[in-house]
């Protein structure tokens, strides 16, 4: 892939070791310093040193994220091998406070990938470069003047030309060849609530602002009962007697006794929605099957193996298939916005922390 300049990006990420995995941030308006403390690192413990095979051999293969941080043309450019600090909103958006506008490209060996633009603090548009026409952000076709004639999703180099084109780095062979500053990185935690969802209304209505205001790993269970609600009323469950029952019960309303037949059945049904049939396979009714039993049975002291409930629900809270004939109610739908609100707070909660 090469541009208006001639560089063969592609020859570029191989030559340098990038070709498998790797993520590509160029940043407008800062210095070296800036962009090193914002992705977590010391600029005073910086090395100079060249990008090439030799130094992706060395770089420890741990935890221990490492990040190669040059000038090239009008940006500054970050060169993570195997990493992705730079696809990170909160990484990106400090970023683009500092001069206007960061860009990034990121893939990795399972062909995992992402292509992000910022401006001015927000992310404004990102996505799979496999999938470019399913994109999110504050502007979503902001990439659009950026990637004509670009081959994206036939190799990784259309997404280093378009990282070029948005903030005008240079990234040629001088650029390749000349010091870099390598230090390692700390990881920057995450935000409480992703760019989509901190400005929500509902932030103000309950149960959220009550979430909000305990943030603090026991108020977990409840969120996980709420959300095992919502996963239902999404999936069209909440009005069957079954779903009703479970609920009732785990508010402390429901019958105490035959709580065991209860879980039995909710496995029953869970099993039946697994299973193919002349209806077809419902996985997103058997998470929520699933997950109501399980809750009942860690409220009765049982032991639950596997991942939390939560995990359950998201796989139950996926979009239904273009292909599917009856479209969402609007009752489902408002549950889905609920739901990953939810899901925010409940990760933020999980972390014991607001931050």
């Amino acid at each position: 892939m090469t541009d208006g300049t001639g560089t063969d990006y592609e020859g570029l990420l191989e030559e340098l070791g990038l070709d498998e995995a790797a993520c590509v941030t160029a940043v407008t308006g800062a210095t070296e310093a800036e962009v090193i403390r914002l992705f977590g690192g010391d600029p005073d413990r910086a090395q100079a040193r060249v990008l090439d095979e030799e130094l992706a051999e060395e770089l420890p293969d741990d935890d221990l994220a490492h990040i190669a941080v040059a000038r090239a043309g009008s940006a500054v450019v970050v060169v993570e091998y195997n990493g992705f600090q730079g696809s990170r909103e909160e990484v990106l958006r400090p970023l683009s406070r500092l001069g206007g506008r960061a860009a990034s490209a990121y893939w990795n060996i399972d062909a995992l990938s992402r292509l992000s633009l910022a401006e001015d603090g927000f992310v404004l548009s990102a996505f799979e470069m496999l999938m470019p026409e399913h994109r999110h952000g504050t502007h979503p076709e902001a990439w659009d003047p950026h990637l004509s004639g670009l081959a994206l999703g036939e190799g990784w180099g259309a997404g280093l030309a378009a990282v070029v084109r948005a903030t005008g780095a240079r990234l040629d062979t001088a650029w390749a060849r000349g010091t870099h500053l390598v230090t390692a990185i700390e990881e920057v935690p995450r935000a409480m609530l992703p760019q989509a969802l901190e400005d929500s209304p509902l932030l103000a209505e309950e149960p959220f602002a009550g979430y909000l205001a305990r943030l603090e790993p026991g108020t977990v269970p409840e969120m996980e009962r709420y959300g095992a609600e919502l996963a239902a009323r999404y999936n069209e469950l909440a009005d069957e007697a079954l779903c009703t029952l479970a609920l009732a019960v785990l508010d402390g309303c429901g019958p105490p006794e035959g709580r065991d037949s209860l879980r039995t059945e909710l496995a029953a049904r869970a099993a039946a929605a697994r299973a193919p049939g002349p209806g077809g396979e419902d996985r997103r009714a058997a998470e929520v099957w699933q997950t109501l039993g399980d809750l009942l049975a860690r409220e009765a002291g049982a032991r639950v193996e596997g991942p939390p409930p939560m995990f359950h629900l998201v796989a139950a809270m996926t979009p239904r298939p273009a292909t599917e004939t009856v479209a969402p109610t609007p009752a489902a739908m408002a549950a889905q916005d609920r739901f990953w609100l939810l899901h925010a707070l409940y990760d933020a909660a999980r972390r014991g922390t607001p931050g």
